[in-house]
């Protein structure tokens, strides 16, 4: 939460000249408001890095799953052993053991025959996760936009330590100018 405040903090830092410049009545601060433009500019940016935090898996388990996903399709084949895809993705065997491991554990995969001397075969049992992962995060923060969009904003008042209300105004300047 805080990188994407962050991010819509900087996207409206970018956009500071074409903003109109306001002024607290109470502090005589000036600023400009960030915009539900801003907010939707570092969702867009951020929408990768938002999909890998809700992942499960980390991102080098991740890539291994997919390429072991896409190998099967091409294979046409829902078994595999892990001797299979080490030549196959030339993956070497402690990277491999840990990879089906934590599948194993995380219950993307299964163990359907075999034993530890003669090999596990293993079958997939998510083939769609990545898919659904992007689709909830999309939707998620299409949620989020919409209820962003729906808050209607007035004039911004602001309490004072007496208790009164004020109604913050626009600055008399246009814009925001760079010193020469």
């Amino acid at each position: 939460m805080l990188l994407l405040l962050l991010f819509t903090e900087t996207i409206t830092y970018y956009h500071q000249y074409q903003r109109e410049l306001k002024t607290d009545t109470d502090t005589g601060e000036q600023y400009i408001e960030s915009t539900i433009e801003d907010i939707e500019a570092a969702f867009t940016l951020l929408e990768a890095t938002i999909l890998k935090k809700s992942d499960e898996l980390n991102d080098t388990c991740r890539g291994f799953f997919e390429k072991l996903k896409a190998w099967l399709k091409e294979q046409d084949t829902e078994s595999f052993y892990s001797k299979e895809i080490r030549s196959a993705l030339r993956i070497s065997p402690s990277s491999i053991g840990r990879y089906l491991y934590e599948l194993e554990r995380m219950g993307y995969i299964k163990i359907i025959r075999g034993n530890r001397y003669k090999g596990f075969e293993y079958k997939v049992q998510s083939w769609n996760d990545l898919e659904v992962l992007s689709t909830d995060a999309k939707t998620l923060i299409t949620n989020i936009l919409q209820d962003i969009r729906s808050v209607t904003r007035n004039s911004v008042v602001t309490q004072s330590p007496d208790g009164l209300h004020n109604s913050q105004k626009i600055s008399k300047k246009d814009t925001v100018t760079q010193a020469k």
